[in-house]
């Protein structure tokens, strides 16, 4: 009988496990494949949230679970949420299921079906509603971040057609005409809890969280991955020799990136970096394709890229303002005794170009 035991035990015990696995299913989700692989499901630490009531001052506690996937690599951070989300305890429990990247920021969520999100008199959340949630929740400077609950309600006494109008969310009042836009009629009380849930305490514990166990190649990963948030911290992360090693990458995210993340860019790439001939032709190559202000700082790179640059940046002349025209030339000037066949090529091409506002600037040095 005994030895039964020793199977029987083991047994129930995986199938235990097996039924605790987590459903992840998100009716929102605004990253591509990291949900197809995850075979791991850890919990890593606790955060809580206030209750809106505060004449309970009550905190509800609630786990954060790290997803990764097959291979052991962290994709994403996850918890399943149960919170009440009005002020004067009359009303159901809100549950959700809330996805973060690793980053900390909001990637999606999902709902149990059996569940589903209430507004005003307990009405289910329509479609548009639960879409709209998802908007409000990626939207990391919503108004809901400067505000307390009680300075985007309109403080008015209830009546009947108040009520059945249902511009009301909960009975202290009508939602201020300046959030009507952006939170679910009716669900002021579910959008404020929900935000300040995603956006609060487990934000800032996934960021310490993230610098226990970044690693080369986690931090590879994010370089490479389709998303300009993972980008930018990747970049900010690199050493000189690592910006070398994925400088093929760096510029092709410099090529769609914002301009902010451009200029980050063109200051940070070590000069030995951008003097690599094939680098040079990768940023440069883009000349025509960015803004205005990280032309210039190409330009004024010139002295660090390889020779190459000038030859690629005379192609592209058109596309100069006037003093980015006058700085290119000063540097072919105070460089150059001679310049080589193509660029004067281009040089004399676009000095005859009655399309180029410019061009009389070069007929004059």
């Amino acid at each position: 009988m005994y030895k039964s035991l020793v199977f029987i035990v083991p047994f129930f015990i995986f199938m235990g496990f097996q039924n605790q696995k987590t459903d992840y299913d998100p009716m929102f989700f605004s990253m591509t494949n990291e949900l197809e692989d995850i075979t791991k499901d850890e919990p890593i630490f606790k955060f809580a949230a206030k209750h809106l009531d505060t004449s309970y001052n009550t905190q509800i506690s609630h786990d954060v679970r790290l997803l990764s996937n097959s291979q052991g690599e962290p994709r994403l951070f996850f918890s399943d949420i149960e919170t009440s989300v009005c002020a004067d305890g009359e009303c159901k429990l809100a549950n959700i299921k809330v996805y973060w990247n690793l980053l900390g920021n909001y990637v999606g969520y999902g709902i149990h079906p059996e569940l589903p999100l209430t507004k005003f008199e307990h009405d289910a959340f329509e479609k548009e509603d639960y879409a709209k949630l998802h908007k409000l929740l990626l939207d990391e400077n919503s108004i809901l971040k400067r505000r307390k609950i009680t300075d985007l309600i309109d403080k008015i006494p209830v009546s009947p057609s108040y009520i059945d109008s249902k511009d009301l969310d909960g009975i202290s009042g009508a939602t201020k005409k300046e959030i009507k836009e952006s939170v679910v009629k009716g669900g002021l009380y579910s959008c404020y809890t929900l935000w300040h849930i995603v956006h609060g305490e487990a934000k800032e514990k996934m960021k310490a969280y993230l610098q226990s166990i970044h690693s080369a190649a986690l931090n590879a990963y994010f370089l490479y991955a389709p998303y300009r948030d993972y980008q930018i911290y990747a970049l900010k992360q690199l050493n000189k020799t690592e910006f070398k090693e994925h400088s093929k990458q760096i510029a092709e995210i410099f090529k769609s990136t914002d301009a902010l993340t451009k200029t980050y860019i063109l200051k940070k790439i070590p000069t030995d970096v951008l003097s690599d001939q094939k680098t040079t032709n990768l940023f440069y190559s883009a000349f025509p394709y960015i803004d205005i202000n990280s032309r210039t700082l190409l330009i004024k790179r010139l002295k660090d890229a390889n020779s190459i640059a000038v030859e690629i940046v005379s192609e592209y002349i058109g596309y100069m303002t006037k003093n980015q025209l006058s700085m290119y030339l000063k540097y072919l000037e105070e460089t150059y005794g001679s310049l080589n066949r193509k660029v004067k090529s281009n040089l004399v091409k676009a000095s005859n170009s009655k399309k180029y506002t410019y061009s009389y600037l070069m007929k004059s040095s």
